[in-house]
């Protein structure tokens, strides 16, 4: 059995060396460097990796900026313009209508009477001018009823657009969040490629020292390489990340978040369950439901009124004379001997049967009504859901967070160890990977937790309509 030649003088000295500059190379605080972001990037909260220029936003600013470029919120808006524009109308309806018309002509030439051309004589101009008015003295409540269906439907379009603000807002937040996250990412994958770097020195020094073996230099290039390839994924993500925060916030220019974001806690306190649910009637998705009942349910009872009769008043004055010339001097409504004429009439109208028109109409309406109910019904029931869903995955993410920042810890004093113990021999290459496995998966574990605890904090603010 061959013995193993002891250490010579210089060897001791390398491989004391070695552990000195392994034990200098301190595991890299992840919990600092996730909440000051600054820092792991150089200070770049405002471009990533490749040169980029993209402009800090903060988390406010998106939020402002999606609920006014979003298409859903113009869309909503637009739906208030035209429901006012209607409920106008339908006060409209109780005012006469006013139409007034004039025309003017001019004959000349020959007629054939009797077998002879004869030439036109007279007045080659003649003009014309009415007026006429029009009023609906009875409609059976139709308008009405019209009217109040017209301000349920206002209310309803307004509820939508709280809704559509609410729903880019939550998108707004979720993208910023992912944008954060993957910007965390990067600063996990570069403090992993500096631990790698690191190891492979100090695996090349003891090579070199003679007191391992060349596959653990080749095992540490392998791992400054996937650590290369982890940080490249993680400034991809963080392109695709800020690209789509862009897209939401409806910025021409690339835009990132701001580096102060980078440290909000998601440990906050929330309202407990009891007063959570007591917002949800509040919430825009209740509130939107409630107002679509009540506007199909004002549909439904403006349908009704086309089952009783309507009366109408009409009148018209028209006015006619004829000049040989047209001159403004000449055209007066009423003067004079020139033929004119008065009409009032009254129009009762009552449809008996119009092919059960109005009664399939009322099937719709009824229709339309009892799913707009259930529909509420089942958004209550939704919203009810959702709290629970989302109150527990933020309780749920701010105790990984916890769980995470002390696994973090002790990975970290398990990786310094593991490294002194490498440096001295009396541990294997194996272990001290191992340790550093650990170490990142937990950073990347803390950074799914946190980003988990910002959506569903965000989720529960578009929920209860408030901010959390």
């Amino acid at each position: 059995m061959t013995r193993r030649p002891r250490p010579r003088p210089a060897t001791r000295h390398a491989v004391l060396a070695a552990a000195m500059l392994a034990a200098a190379v301190p595991a890299t605080a992840v919990s600092a460097r996730l909440h000051a972001q600054a820092a792991v990037t150089g200070g770049a909260a405002g471009g990533v990796a490749g040169g980029d220029d993209l402009r800090a936003i903060t988390l406010a600013e998106a939020v402002a900026l999606a609920q006014r470029n979003a298409p859903g919120v113009v869309q909503a808006h637009g739906g208030e313009r035209s429901a006012a524009a209607a409920r106008r109308t339908a006060l409209g309806a109780y005012m006469p209508s006013l139409t007034l018309n004039a025309s003017s002509g001019r004959t000349q030439g020959v007629q054939f009477f009797q077998g002879q051309l004869i030439p036109l004589t007279g007045n080659p101009w003649n003009y014309n001018n009415g007026l006429g008015t029009s009023l609906e003295l009875f409609d059976g409540g139709r308008r009405w009823q019209e009217l109040s269906r017209t301000r349920a439907a206002e209310e309803q379009a307004s509820a939508s657009v709280v809704q559509a603000r609410f729903d880019a807002a939550l998108q707004a937040k979720q993208q910023y969040y992912a944008a954060l996250a993957a910007r965390e990412s990067e600063g996990a994958a570069r403090a992993q490629l500096e631990q790698a770097e690191q190891q492979l020195k100090a695996s090349t020094a003891r090579v070199a020292a003679g007191v391992a073996t060349k596959s653990d230099s080749l095992r540490s290039v392998i791992q400054v390489g996937n650590a290369q390839l982890a940080l490249l994924t993680a400034q991809n993500d963080l392109r695709v990340a800020t690209a789509a925060l862009a897209r939401v916030v409806g910025s021409p220019t690339p835009v990132a978040p701001a580096a102060a974001d980078t440290a909000d806690a998601i440990d906050a306190p929330v309202p407990g369950e009891a007063e959570l649910e007591a917002m949800l009637p509040k919430g825009p998705a209740v509130q939107l439901a409630e107002a679509a009942v009540a506007a199909t349910a004002a549909g439904r009872r403006a349908q009704r009124s086309q089952f009783l009769p309507t009366l109408t008043v009409n009148y018209n004055y028209s006015y006619t004379q004829g000049s040989r010339r047209f001159t403004g001097g000449d055209l007066w409504l009423i003067g004079g001997n020139n033929p004119n004429r008065q009409n009032m009439t009254f129009n009762f109208s009552y449809p008996l049967f119009n092919g059960f028109q109005r009664e399939q109409q009322a099937v719709q309406v009824d229709v339309a009504l009892r799913t707009a109910e259930a529909q509420l019904r089942d958004a209550r029931l939704a919203a009810r859901q959702q709290l629970v869903a989302q109150l527990r995955a933020l309780q749920g993410a701010q105790a990984r967070s916890r769980v995470q920042q002390a696994t973090i810890a002790a990975a970290e004093e398990d990786l310094r160890v593991q490294q002194q113990r490498y440096a001295l021999g009396v541990s294997t290459l194996l272990d001290l990977l191992t340790s550093q496995a650990q170490l990142n998966q937990a950073r990347q574990a803390l950074i799914q937790a946190r980003l988990d605890g910002r959506i569903a904090r965000a989720q529960l603010s578009a929920l209860v309509g408030r901010e959390l």
